[in-house]
Formats: C-alpha cells, structure tokens, sequence
C-alpha cells in the first residue's frame, strides 16, 4: 500500500513538472512570436508612428489637464482659454468681471 502511494506522488509531481515545461515552451514562443512581429511593425522608414491628433490643454483655474477635444473654451480678450468642467469657466469668469 505504501508503494502505490508513494508511486502516485511521483507519478503526480512528474505530471506537473512535465506540465510546466510545455507551458514554458508555449510562453516563450509566443514571447519570441510577438517580438518578431513587433520588430516587424517598426521596421523601415515608411512605417511612422501615428500623429498625435489631439493635445493636452491645462484649465486656468484649478491646474487639471485634458484633451483640448473634451475641454470646454472661453474666448477672452482675444485669448482662447480651456476649461475641464463648466464650474470651472463660471469661476474663471467671475475672476475677469
């Protein structure tokens, strides 16, 4: 009885550890895959980097950036200003009056 106990240890311990190095193969596979297909995409001269469409604007009155499409503006003496919420250009308005 003990040797069919301590066979069926080894023999799940082995299971596992077989287990593991197929699952590390696999890993390191698609690690290696996704590497060469990265350098891929970055690979020549015509293969640029998006242009970034949008720009980071900072609201006057409490400091927080946001992208100037969601900012809300305020043209101001010939200044546009951006502003992160509505309560924010109602202080900076009442600042100027």
């Amino acid at each position: 009885m003990l040797r069919f106990i301590l066979f069926f240890v080894l023999s799940l311990a082995l299971y596992y550890v077989i287990k593991g190095f197929f699952k590390g193969l696999k890993l390191r596979k698609a690690l290696k895959t996704g590497s060469e297909q990265a350098g891929e995409r970055t690979r020549g001269p015509s293969q640029q980097p998006p242009p970034i469409t949008d720009e980071l604007v900072q609201d006057p009155v409490c400091g927080v950036y946001c992208p100037k499409r969601d900012a809300l503006s305020l043209n101001w003496q010939g200044k546009t200003y951006y502003f992160c919420s509505d309560k924010c250009r109602q202080k900076f308005q009442e600042q100027k009056k």
